[in-house]
């Protein structure tokens, strides 16, 4: 038995800045190494499980209040310590909870951590899915030991050995959590348990090589050699769904698959089914641009909304486009241009979890200039690739991912343009976020009026920022880290941390610098520590950012990585963790020791006697406060009440539908709109099916809107049909071919007039047709006073010796001259050198290629993740 490498620590701090002494409990332990996962465990997920850097196990059956080593119950088959790789936990069972070693021993418990028990499995675990409803079911896949060995080998030798069999990645089955395991297929890419509102929850829906013979090739790319599969008998019969179907995604009724498109380019398709994968249909976009990889952002409210990486040549880079797609899941439109994007497919796109239809994204904006020359913001549909149609201006992280924010480090300005945007009505209208219009010290923020915003830092920043943030149990609150001016800024004097109380509609600075937050007591508390300096205090808000405290942790500082409490955010006791030198600090903060009592009036909201409020989210456009088509109105704590929730409160809601407005509808497939607009503009980009009878100088006419898949409003505006030009290429009408058809006509007469006068044949009686009246008549020699050369017709030249020297030149191509007025040749001259001096200005020619981006590889790459190849990115 290892000694326990614990150190206990107890204090309990008194806040100088609460009048009646109240105070928090802290209590510190020390870890061998920094915290590297945490899962909570149970139904009343008191039970924590830890594991740090070094592949150590720690666990607690209080919340975090205090800790055991459980490192010492895990033997391995030699009796060496076993080093933890990754913790999975069970959806169906939240006491079961595999633990993988980094080697060959792995382990189950089903009770929380108290016992384990190991895996009947020899094989290095690379990815263990638990079943969504069966406790004791599981899907497993590893590589053959031929993988390892082959890889030792060619270390060794330089060469493989032929004779160990062939490296592949095979996937089995257990139905009782790991005492057996029977194979169901091999030479498998990604799989995934069936939908359960589609009733297939035991089906295995994968991705595999079609030819299983040899070692199998690592996803790197795009492969023609991958389909998509089901089994409904665990592998006895395989049924391919999609030909070259690489990667897939199952979630809330939507079966995604990537399916190749060209080997060459590395393009791809995708493939949409909302019927258990009965019936594929390809996805129809607005435009056609190269669609290299795909992340899809959301799925939980009817629609999906999908971030497409197009990979364009031109800047910017590391941006795709967000589209919002129909009921079915097939056609869609724009929502958001130029989205910003991670290599990793990570965005910069998030839902506010309290609320319906809010999101918060950021994406890069490309300067352009207009008509009148001015320079301003677009977020067209096309607008990092098709330049007629620049009009129109967030991967959400696991709740048990640990974010791993470093040392600061030295950051310069950052060149792009990045802005924050906000929609209230799912993607529909987007909206730059109101600026505060004071600091958090009370000084007013100076600001351009025209360019003020408030912008925050997004997924693909979280080493050094802590992106925008919210949980579902508290209410309309959102935190992030920016600055607010015309644009992000990067730089650590710039950046604050930032709060909103009312769904993103106006905000507040809720301190100096960079902070990590967490809420607790749904939404009741707020707890900060900085996030870019060593520190040893902590903030917080009990009354939603209109007053901040703090209290110190220790004498001694601590990088902090983060703050967190259980998943449903309802306690008032937080866990934050960091590490001082090489060991792991974890602090855990007992708010209830502010001896707060317990909120009343509850359904008595907005009396003088209660402690809550009713309160219904708004975009501020209109007075009715209707969002998504409804009213919706939530109770929550009055800002001044001096109590808190406690973890049994229910939060009572109500909803009323709304009269049907142009922010109720989104724009269609060719058609776009900007942010702050809801007018929606053709976008002639060919995504708009044109009837059979248009013609090239005619109009049709299509519904420019449709509804926001969600939207709830009854009556009031509908969208009216609008006229559109047929295309250029359309066939012509019969006007325009009864012209073209008379100028051909007459085309044809000139011509063969032109030949018959210029025949030897005919060419007398084009010549003396009409002449014959007129034999006796005499006529004079036309020029029989010339003068001596073609100078002196033309008045005096200046020029004569240039023409002199060049003669021969002249006399070879000489240029027919033709004085339509009588102006002097001092006006001649001045024209000539006018002319002259444009010809001798040289020409500039735009040698200057793009820079062309490396293509990503296929999303999947092999990890020690719980969810397997990345299964939330196609």
């Amino acid at each position: 038995m290892q000694t326990l490498r614990i150190f206990l620590r107890v204090a309990f701090l008194f806040l100088g800045a609460c009048s009646e002494g109240k105070k928090v409990s802290v209590k510190e332990v020390v870890f061998d190494s920094a915290v590297s996962d945490i899962q909570w465990l149970g139904t009343d997920q008191k039970t924590v499980m830890v594991q740090t850097t070094k592949g150590r196990l720690y666990r607690s059956v209080n919340g975090g209040d205090a800790w055991k080593d459980i490192s010492d119950q895990l033997k391995g088959r030699d009796g060496t310590q076993v080093v933890v790789d990754h913790l999975v936990k069970s959806p169906a069972e939240t006491s079961t909870m595999m633990v993988a070693g980094t080697k060959h021993d792995h382990y189950i418990t089903d009770d929380g951590g108290a016992t384990f028990r190991r895996i009947r499995q020899k094989a290095s675990i690379h990815t263990f899915l638990f079943h969504k409803t069966r406790p004791k079911w599981a899907l497993m896949s590893a590589w053959t030991d031929a993988c390892e060995a082959k890889k030792n080998a060619i270390k060794k030798s330089g060469d493989d050995d032929a004779d160990i069999g062939p490296c592949s990645h095979m996937l089995y089955l257990t139905k009782d959590l790991g005492k057996t395991f029977t194979l169901v297929t091999s030479y498998v890419v990604q799989f995934s348990w069936g939908e359960v509102s589609q009733q297939q929850q035991d089906r295995l829906y994968f991705t595999h090589f079609r030819n299983k013979k040899g070692d199998q090739p690592k996803l790197y790319m795009w492969s023609e050699h991958v389909d998509f599969a089901y089994s409904d008998d665990y592998g006895k019969n395989i049924n391919r769904l999609v030909t070259n179907g690489n990667k897939f995604l199952i979630s809330n009724g939507f079966v995604f698959v990537a399916k190749l498109k060209e080997t060459k380019s590395q393009t791809v398709n995708l493939m949409c089914s909302n019927d258990g994968g009965k019936n594929f249909r390809q996805v129809q976009l607005p435009q056609d641009l190269d669609e290299k990889s795909y992340t899809v952002l959301d799925t939980s409210e009817g629609a999906v909304m999908i971030h497409v990486h197009h990979a364009s040549t031109e800047a910017p880079y590391n941006v795709g486009n967000v589209y919002i797609s129909d009921a079915q899941g097939v056609r869609y439109t724009l929502s958001l241009p130029n989205n910003v994007r991670s290599s990793h497919g990570e965005c910069e796109f998030d839902k506010v979890l309290s609320l319906e239809g809010v999101y918060v994204a950021n994406f890069k904006d490309v300067p352009r200039a207009d008509g009148d020359g001015k320079k301003e913001g677009i977020s067209s549909k096309k607008a990092d690739a098709l330049k007629d149609a620049e009009d129109l201006e967030a991967q959400a992280s696991s709740g048990t991912e640990v974010d791993k924010r470093r040392t600061p480090k030295a950051k310069a300005k950052d060149e792009s343009i990045v802005r924050t945007v906000i929609s209230f009505d799912k993607g529909g209208v987007w909206s730059y976020l109101k600026p505060p219009t004071v600091d958090s010290r009370g000084a007013k923020i100076d600001c351009p009026p025209d360019r003020c915003w408030l912008h925050l830092h997004g997924i693909t920043n979280f080493q050094n920022y802590a992106p925008f943030y919210s949980t579902e149990n508290a209410v309309g609150i959102i935190m992030g880290t920016g600055n607010v001016g015309p644009y992000l800024r990067f730089e650590p004097d710039q950046t604050n941390t930032f709060l909103s109380r009312d769904g993103g509609l106006t905000w507040s600075e809720s301190h100096k610098g960079a902070f990590i937050y967490e809420f607790g007591d749904h939404g009741g508390l707020v707890v900060m520590a900085d996030d870019v300096r060593k520190t040893k205090q902590v903030v917080f808000s009990w009354n939603e950012g209109q007053s901040w405290y703090d209290f110190e942790l220790s004498d001694i500082p601590l990088e902090v990585d983060n703050i967190v409490t259980e998943p449903s955010a309802t306690s008032t006791k937080f866990l934050l963790y960091g590490t001082r030198g090489d060991t792991g600090v974890m602090y855990h903060l007992d708010f209830e020791a502010l001896g707060q009592s317990l909120c009343k009036g509850v359904w008595a909201a907005d009396s003088v006697s209660s402690d809550y409020e009713t309160w219904m989210p708004s975009d501020g456009k209109g007075t009715e406060k209707c969002m998504l088509g409804r009213q919706v109105s939530y109770t929550r704590r009055k800002q001044t009440s001096e109590c808190f929730n406690g973890e049994k409160f229910e939060r009572p809601t109500s909803r009323k539908n709304c009269a049907c407005t142009e922010e109720n509808f989104e724009c269609e497939m060719g058609f776009t709109r900007k942010v702050g607009s809801v007018e929606c503009k053709f976008a002639d980009d060919g995504s708009i099916p044109v009837p059979d009878q248009c013609t090239s100088s005619d109009y049709f006419n299509v519904v420019g809107h449709r509804k926001v898949i969600g939207d709830s409003c009854e009556g009031g505006w509908q969208p009216q049909k609008v006229a559109v030009p047929c295309p250029a290429n359309s066939r012509m009408s019969r006007g325009a071919m009864s012209v073209l058809g008379t100028i051909s006509v007459v085309a044809a007469i000139m011509g063969a007039v032109t030949f018959l006068s210029r025949s030897e044949k005919f060419k007398g009686v084009f010549a003396n047709y009409g002449f014959d009246a007129y034999g006796d008549v005499k006529y004079a020699t036309i020029g029989a006073r010339t003068p001596e050369t073609g100078l002196d017709s033309c008045g005096t030249r200046f020029d004569a010796d240039f023409i002199d020297n060049d003669q021969d030149d002249f006399d070879d191509d000489a240029p027919q001259l033709m004085a339509y007025t009588g102006g002097g040749g001092d006006d001649r001259d001045r024209d000539r050198d006018r002319d002259r001096s444009r010809r001798d200005v040289p020409r500039g020619v735009d040698t200057a290629s793009a820079a062309v981006p490396r293509l990503s590889k296929p999303p999947g790459k092999s990890s020690a993740a719980s969810d397997g190849d990345e299964l939330d990115l196609l």
